[in-house]
């Protein structure tokens, strides 16, 4: 993977489509040389025209040579070819794509599904039913299942099954003055309902002030879910965009400015951070604490779109190792593009 952004820049530096179809005639010449125009456009059902400019920047870059007979490729289009096959059959092919950036990453494993979160709900219900089967592979007899609000950890509860033992569903954070259907603690009523299991509620602001916080955390309703929370076996959560989350939280402009100001790109927890992974704010949040996160046994991120992959790229630098990711074609794509480029930078 090492030398797999140099080649793409290479091949062609902007469109990852474009570097497709290009393997394709690169690949497609091989098999066939010599070849000429017309033939080689039928075999791949492409226009003369697109493949024309394809052919000529192949012969500027020296990966073909172009004779009498027809196309042949050069010895350094078969390097090229070589190396990028690889690349590209990771890049179709979903389990393998998965497999190769959790390698990257670090973390325990990623699941990919099929699409784009952003241009169909097709693509978000597939995220909800991948999270749904993974998170019951690990449940067993009296767990506790703390998760987070938002729209990817919503699409979970209705994709569960009932289960033959009982398991209790707790809100990782309080939640008031978000859209009901995306509120932690309607989503853990849902998946009780769904699993037959029960659920704990949490009904205090998701920010507060320093005062209200000491009083609230003291308040014995409040301290019993605090401690499920604390001692839950498995935590899922969404990772957000920062300035949609601090706009979904109606967060005073100061701070707004100040996320601004220091590049954030992602939230996660009540956590701000940029594309390197730095912290750049914490929202004093009744609920999971991001040091209560690193003490659990398994973490189950989700999220998805292209609109995204910065955020999920930048979460997953400091993301705990016992992470699994759920998420889609278009970001994990991405993702493996912008990894290819950290590597190829070291």
């Amino acid at each position: 993977m090492d030398h797999i952004f140099a080649v793409q820049q290479r091949l062609i530096p902007d469109i990852i489509e474009k570097m497709q179809r290009r393997f394709n005639v690169l690949s497609l010449i091989q098999h066939q040389q010599p070849i000429g125009r017309r033939a080689l456009a039928e075999r791949l059902n492409m226009t003369e025209r697109i493949l024309r400019s394809d052919v000529e920047s192949l012969k500027a870059e020296h990966l073909i040579d172009i004779l009498p007979k027809g196309m042949i490729i050069t010895a350094e289009g078969e390097e090229v070819l070589a190396v990028l096959s690889r690349y590209m059959s990771v890049y179709n092919d979903l389990s393998a794509l998965g497999s190769e950036l959790s390698k990257l990453t670090g973390i325990r494993k990623i699941i990919v599904v099929k699409g784009d979160a952003d241009e169909n709900t097709e693509t978000v219900t597939l995220l909800g039913i991948e999270a749904s089967r993974y998170l019951q592979s690990l449940l067993c007899p009296d767990m506790t299942v703390t998760v987070t609000g938002g729209s990817s950890t919503a699409s979970i509860a209705s994709h569960l099954a009932e289960l033959p033992f009982d398991v209790t569903f707790t809100p990782a954070r309080g939640g008031l003055g978000e859209d009901m259907i995306h509120q932690a603690n309607f989503i853990v009523a849902k998946m009780a309902e769904f699993t037959g299991g029960h659920y704990e509620t949490l009904y205090v602001p998701d920010q507060v002030s320093e005062k209200t916080y000491k009083n609230l955390i003291e308040e014995p309703s409040v301290r019993s879910v605090l401690d499920q929370i604390k001692s839950a076996d498995i935590v899922v959560h969404g990772i957000g965009d920062a300035s949609k989350m601090a706009a979904r939280r109606r967060t005073d402009p100061e701070v707004r400015a100040l996320l601004k100001q220091n590049h954030a790109v992602g939230e996660a927890f009540g956590y701000y951070y940029d594309k390197k992974g730095n912290i750049v704010y914490k929202v004093r949040t009744i609920g999971l604490q991001r040091e209560d996160v690193l003490t659990k046994e398994h973490i189950i991120a989700v999220a998805g779109g292209t609109s995204k992959t910065e955020a999920i790229s930048a979460y997953l630098r400091i993301a705990p190792p016992q992470t699994t990711l759920i998420t889609d074609e278009a970001a994990a794509k991405q993702l493996l593009k912008a990894l290819a480029f950290d590597n190829n930078k070291n």
